[in-house]
């Protein structure tokens, strides 16, 4: 099979995998009451199943499995599966946070034995830089997955764009790798979109966001390494842009910054009078964007300092502004993520019917 074939037969068997696994899983998160059930710091009102991410990381390693994936495209997945793994135990009980970077750390520590790896400044300084990287940025996609839709369509568009660039370089391990993550993201998609019927749970969201961001570190272009580096960090702009409002929103409140609360990106928005759905596109359509220029800058098709610094001016302006919009909760019931259907209805009854 030709390198683009693989990549085609990834993506395929991924998404028919997840469209066909995501609503067994919210049967089962329904039955088992594995639910995501309103608190304060979440916007939506009923419970609604987890579990979504268990039907994700099934659909990428059955597209391995089916693709004959062995030696770094094992490794790697095998690493996201680890981060799978603890971020289920917290959708089911609560896994303590120094369990989480544990389990993190030495997935990373995976990843940069697969050569999954910055490469600045040789031995154990890279192999720290690796796995700060990794462990911020499956953190940062993670936060991300705050509103319907939001983070399960980012992680489809950046790894799209890493996909482009695979593609354009002849790299058929990150290529297969890239288009499985974008297959089950996008099959997921379809039933996490407003109003949505499952939600990914932190076994999706640090499963995918672990992919993603190792994905992105295997990745080579042909321009310098500090271009590719500049590159990498335009495709993961979106998810490092949300986590940092929200460190900084929440530290200027004085709130620890591990408390969950609507002050991301996506809340804002709302407040500012977008619909749950429209968000979701524009950061789909922000993410395409970053992730074009990242690819361009890494081809040498763009300049660096021609393309990066107004995507900086612009996205400073747009963290002062969203800075500026007030927080809290006062439009809770324009962010409900749950369909309609469930609203004052047992779980049970939503079962019957899934």
């Amino acid at each position: 099979m030709t390198p683009g074939g693989q990549d085609v037969a990834a993506g395929a068997i991924a998404l028919a995998l997840s469209l066909t696994l995501v609503p067994i899983a919210r049967v089962g998160a329904l039955r088992f009451g594995i639910t995501d059930r309103p608190a304060n710091g979440k916007v939506h009102s009923v419970p609604t199943p987890y579990l979504g991410g268990v039907a994700v990381a099934a659909a990428v390693l059955g597209a391995g499995v089916l693709g004959g994936w062995r030696g770094d495209a094992m490794a790697i997945l095998g690493a996201a599966l680890l981060v799978a793994c603890v971020g289920l135990v917290d959708d089911v009980r609560t896994a303590k946070p120094s369990l989480r970077l544990t389990v993190e750390a030495v997935a990373a520590c995976i990843a940069f034995a697969a050569g999954a790896r910055v490469n600045l400044l040789g031995g154990g300084a890279d192999l720290a830089l690796t796995v700060v990287w990794l462990v911020v940025l499956t953190n940062a996609y993670n936060l991300l997955d705050n509103m319907d839709a939001c983070a399960s369509s980012i992680i489809a568009v950046s790894a799209a764009a890493l996909l482009a660039a695979a593609a354009l370089g002849d790299q058929v391990l990150v290529g297969t790798l890239a288009a499985a993550v974008a297959g089950a993201a996008t099959g997921f998609l379809v039933y996490n979109w407003h109003p949505a019927h499952i939600f990914l749970g932190d076994a999706g969201s640090l499963f995918l966001g672990f992919l993603v961001s190792a994905v992105a570190l295997k990745l080579r272009f042909p321009t310098s390494h500090a271009t590719g580096v500049a590159a990498v960090g335009l495709v993961a702009a979106p998810a490092l842009f949300d986590t940092t409002l929200v460190v900084v929103s929440r530290a200027r409140a004085g709130r620890p910054i591990y408390v969950g609360g609507t002050d991301h990106t996506s809340h804002r928005l709302v407040r500012l009078g977008l619909a749950p759905r429209a968000v979701a596109l524009l950061l789909a359509l922000v993410t395409a964007t970053c992730g074009f220029v990242g690819v361009a800058v890494g081809r040498g098709a763009l300049a660096i300092w021609t393309a990066v610094p107004p995507l900086v001016l612009l996205a400073v302006a747009g963290f002062a502004y969203l800075l500026r919009t007030p927080e809290g909760a006062e439009e809770t019931g324009r962010l409900v993520s749950a369909p309609a259907r469930f609203t004052h209805r047992s779980l049970a009854e939503v079962a019957t019917d899934a």
